[in-house]
């Protein structure tokens, strides 16, 4: 059969017709699907925000010493005479440590004993002095007194002519003043007399003063412990010469051991926690497998500027004597924060182009929260910014998570967080 020309045209014609039909139908199939695609909604695993209490255990190197630590200097210059103690003696308050003898000062206080009772003799004296001139002016009081009654009665008597001689109540007036005279200066006698008991009284006390004075430094000649405790540095023997200045090396070193002090250097960050009366455990490399205990007494209330740290002392009771002052101690702190602080998951947490954020989901959609970090408890983070209890943050975040895409939430429980986690380590 004979195909003409213009129907060969024709049916090549068609032929392209379909096939770009066909390629017209596929690409709008294409279409369709990958706009099917975009509009698709991812489902996220999503977890609320938890206010908590931070809780964790901090390990922060201390160091032990003695509750009472004293350099023993003697308070005079002078020879030893005896030492009762030596390095790791067992001391108690009171008792006698060192005997010191000082030939110079045991004469300055039998020169100032001397000076005592001679004062105390002056003063005897002036005593008696006064009891003697009170006396005579006593004495001369009564005269007058006597003498003024007898010059009444003849000037009495005078009065009748002829019974008393005019040169008769002459001489009775003249006694009388010379008595008075006797009685005034009976009086200054007496004045006089007191004011030198006065001076005898202050160079008395004086005197005495400085017997007590030499007397109390020669006390010092015995030392004696302060209190109780534990010798533990010795640097005389008998026949040393000794001196009271302070650049002196101390004689002796007493320690108080049957109780220490434990101080910790707290960091900035976990200062309010700290709480007075609190116990805090701790070990020492001398007892390995082996924790003490020590109460929060004393708390310094101000940080070191260099470390960024407050002392805090603990009272470590020590009866048995195992620890020993100087040691190093690890303390184990089972620490609190007195206030809440919003925690989340440790997956929730992205840091990536020098910023920190989570991911929040609102009304199906994401925003990244920038937050800053805190201290970690546990698999949790603990994170500061514009953020409100309740609200729900990716768990799995990561920046694949654009802010604004459309998502649907799926709100987990930690207990299942932590349920997911066990069997995937198992």
């Amino acid at each position: 059969m004979k195909i003409s020309p213009r129907l060969t045209v024709t049916l090549c014609l068609t032929i392209a017709l379909c096939g770009c039909s066909s390629n017209d139908n596929s690409e709008k199939n294409e279409s369709h699907s990958s706009g099917t695609k975009h509009t698709e909604v991812a489902t996220v695993e999503t977890i609320q925000v938890a206010a908590k209490h931070l809780e964790s255990t901090v390990r922060i190197p201390a160091e032990l010493i003695a509750f009472r630590d004293v350099a023993i200097h003697p308070k005079v210059q002078g020879f030893i005479k005896s030492v009762a103690v030596d390095r790791g003696s067992t001391v108690k308050m009171g008792q006698v440590l060192v005997e010191i003898v000082a030939p110079e000062l045991d004469a300055n206080y039998q020169e100032s004993r001397a000076k005592f009772e001679t004062a105390r003799s002056a003063l005897l004296q002036a005593q008696s002095n006064v009891a003697n001139f009170v006396a005579q002016q006593e004495e001369a009081q009564a005269k007058v007194e006597a003498e003024e009654a007898n010059y009444k009665r003849i000037q009495f008597a005078a009065r009748t002519p002829g019974a008393i001689a005019p040169v008769d109540l002459e001489a009775a007036e003249k006694t009388l003043q010379g008595s008075k005279a006797h009685v005034r200066a009976a009086e200054q006698a007496v004045i006089g007399a007191k004011s030198e008991l006065e001076v005898q009284k202050g160079r008395i006390r004086s005197a005495k003063q400085a017997l007590i004075s030499i007397g109390e430094t020669k006390a010092y000649l015995t030392v004696k412990a302060p209190f109780d405790g534990t010798i533990t540095e010795r640097n005389v023997h008998e026949g040393s010469l000794v001196s009271s200045t302070a650049s002196s090396t101390p004689m002796l070193r007493l320690q108080e051991t049957a109780k220490l002090r434990l101080l910790v250097p707290v960091p900035e960050a976990d200062i309010s926690c700290i709480r007075q009366g609190e116990e805090m455990k701790f070990t020492v490399p001398a007892f390995v497998g082996k924790s003490f205990t020590g109460t929060i007494a004393r708390i310094s209330h101000g940080l070191e500027r260099k470390t960024r740290t407050m002392i805090i002392e603990l009272d470590v009771p020590n009866r048995s004597k195992e620890l020993e002052p100087g040691m190093y101690a690890e303390v184990v702190w089972q620490m609190r924060r007195p206030y809440a602080t919003f925690f989340v998951p440790a997956t929730a947490v992205v840091s990536a182009n020098d910023k920190t954020f989570v991911i929040r989901v609102k009304n199906n959609k994401a925003e990244a929260i920038t937050i800053s970090r805190g201290q970690t408890m546990g698999k949790e983070v603990e994170i500061v910014g514009e953020i409100e209890p309740g609200d729900q943050v990716v768990l799995q975040a990561s920046e694949e998570i654009k802010p604004g895409s459309v998502v649907h939430p799926k709100l987990i429980s930690l207990r299942e967080v932590s349920s997911s986690e066990g069997h995937s380590e198992e």
